[in-house]
């Protein structure tokens, strides 16, 4: 399993702008000083605009900034914001069901990762990710 470099991207600005939570942030310094191509970065800044995880405004002073506290935030709601529901593979998917599905010995596995990783993410915000140090393996 890996996360998509749009994830990893967003997460990423969003930290970054988690740093100046007061401050507007252009989408031009975050593309530098985060290592993202800008025409890239915009398209996952609109997406976070539509789902009211950051604000935009135009403008001279204009740029992004987080419309609630980086507490507030969880890496729940950016997944969804970027990827839509969490599920781990098509079969669990809300409207379909496998044919298999009553047999399925794979199902009760991926039901509890899945579980376990919506846990993992609604419990983490990106302030806990500010707070995070790299250990070295």
């Amino acid at each position: 399993m890996q996360v998509s470099k749009t994830l990893d991207y967003a997460v990423r600005s969003l930290t970054y702008l988690s740093k100046e939570p007061v401050g507007r942030l252009s989408i031009k310094e975050i593309s530098q000083n985060q290592h993202i191509p800008l025409n890239y970065l915009a398209k996952i800044m609109r997406k976070l605009v539509n789902k009211g995880i950051v604000q935009s405004m135009v403008g001279p002073e204009g740029g992004y900034v987080l419309r609630k506290s980086p507490r507030e935030i969880t890496l729940r709601e950016v997944y969804e914001a970027i990827e839509g529901d969490f599920r781990m593979i098509d079969c669990m998917e809300k409207d379909s069901i496998c044919i298999l599905h009553e047999n399925c010995a794979q199902l009760p596995v991926w039901d509890k990762l899945q579980i376990s990783m919506i846990k993992i993410l609604e419990s983490t915000t990106l302030e806990d990710m500010l707070k995070q140090k790299r250990e070295v393996m």
